[in-house]
């Protein structure tokens, strides 16, 4: 393996750990400083996509703008910002506080399968092979999550389960509904758009402002924390590995979320984690490579 690919390995795994790492210290702000989605959500959205303008801007200067200016692109990207962007952080966030960050990970990762569904109905035919198992893997594993076995008992509280879902719904539109202006103008300025755009749309209805956390030094260090190396540098390490390694092995690296998220929350947080859950996950994320293997062939 030639030291580029393997640069490109070790800059994706790393995006990877930060993100889930990002998901535990959500998780240590909603169980002891009463932080919610509602607070966290639009805050981390606007941080982080004001950081990356401003970088952006004196690296590209007035090109930043170039978007704005065309109705058709402007429409579009209003549309990702607050259907894709918004819609995969704040379904995302308050799934964590109503359950966990492994939960919360993995839940949204069965979302790969709705884009494999909605790209069968745009092509107008039936799933391959491999489409149907990762399919039937995916609903088994959330059912062996939710319920342990007990189809009389949920063991994820609806809520959760209910924000969980909606988190994979919204990975479709976030995966989906910008592939033309990232191809146009590049992913770091569409990504940073859209986190702003979205974060202003969601703060008027949050109402981020009224919520009534514990607001100390330890919530804004978890809170800087998380918008510099859970979402800008996460960002950037991993896209900048799989620019190197490709987007299928990088699919299959960036399955460390979930797993680091886990990890992070049962070491740190102490969060219950059984065996059932394990296997939950091990048939969710195994859709993952499924899909990337097969759909690279």
């Amino acid at each position: 393996m030639i030291k580029k690919e393997k640069m490109g390995m070790l800059s994706t795994f790393i995006g990877g750990v930060l993100w889930g790492i990002n998901g535990t210290m959500a998780s240590y702000l909603f169980m002891n400083k009463n932080i919610t989605s509602n607070w966290l959500a639009p805050y981390r959205l606007m941080s982080a996509g004001l950081l990356m303008l401003i970088f952006l801007f004196f690296k590209e200067k007035n090109k930043i703008f170039e978007v704005l200016k065309n109705k058709k692109d402007l429409f579009q990207l209003i549309f990702f910002g607050i259907f894709g962007m918004m819609g995969t952080q704040y379904t995302y966030f308050t799934t964590i506080q109503h359950s966990n960050a492994g939960i919360a990970t993995v839940l949204q990762y069965s979302g790969i399968n709705l884009i494999l569904l909605y790209s069968c109905l745009k092509d107008k035919r039936f799933p391959r092979k491999f489409e149907l198992i990762a399919l039937v893997l995916a609903i088994l594993g959330i059912f062996i999550l939710a319920t342990h076995g007990n189809i009389n008992a949920l063991k994820v509280s609806p809520i959760a389960l209910f924000w969980g879902l909606v988190s994979a719904f919204t990975l479709v539109i976030y995966s989906m509904s910008a592939l033309s202006l990232i191809k146009k103008y590049g992913t770091a300025l569409i990504t940073a758009w859209g986190m702003l755009i979205g974060g202003a749309v969601l703060s008027p209805f949050a109402k981020p402002w009224n919520e009534a956390g514990i607001y100390d030094n330890t919530t804004f260090t978890l809170f800087l924390l998380i918008v510099l190396f859970g979402t800008i540098l996460s960002f950037v390490l991993y896209l900048s590995g799989v620019a190197i390694i490709g987007p299928t092995k990088g699919s299959m690296i960036s399955c460390i979320e979930p797993v680091a998220a886990t990890l992070f929350s049962t070491v740190i947080l102490s969060t219950p984690f059984k065996f059932l859950d394990a296997v939950g996950f091990f048939f969710i994320l195994s859709t993952v490579f499924i899909v990337a293997y097969f759909d690279n062939k």
